[in-house]
């Protein structure tokens, strides 16, 4: 660990030397220990967080990095910075997709039901509620008119 205020003019050769090796290693390594007295501006690789930091003089401050130097450019986690949404960052064995449209589909594999309930329309047996729309629910169910329905 370097100390920035040294050397000074009173330092004996050994500890100008000592001092010196200190700096260049720390610089080498990204300051892996701590420097004290460090000048505005010193970065350092936060080994703990994985990410660069400033030191402003009081604190270590989080360096955004933008694309050409590995970075994404933005300041929050995942793909937030790139701009790909909140799809972009979820583990491919638990995908939450909230809103859009599916087009194109040739093939679709199911392993459990499809629940639109957002209006109570799945109850089909309801006089109030007739819905406009293709439904499965223990098979097909189709609404043809008043209290009709096709079912396969």
């Amino acid at each position: 660990m370097s100390d920035f205020s040294l050397p000074v003019l009173t330092s004996l050769y050994q500890e100008v030397i000592d001092t010196l090796k200190a700096r260049d290693a720390d610089a080498a390594t990204l300051f892996l220990n701590d420097p004290t007295n460090q000048p505005v501006g010193t970065v350092r690789l936060n080994r703990t967080t994985k990410v660069f930091q400033e030191w402003n003089g009081t604190t270590w401050v989080d360096v955004v990095l933008g694309v050409p130097g590995g970075g994404t450019g933005g300041t929050v986690p995942g793909g937030g910075g790139l701009g790909l949404g909140t799809m972009s960052i979820q583990n491919a064995v638990s995908v939450a997709i909230t809103g859009g449209t599916i087009t194109g589909i040739t093939s679709f594999s199911l392993s459990s039901g499809i629940v639109f309930d957002t209006d109570g329309s799945r109850n089909i047996g309801s006089a109030n509620i007739r819905p406009g729309n293709i439904y499965v629910r223990n098979g097909l169910v189709i609404p043809v008119g008043v209290d009709k329905w096709v079912t396969a």
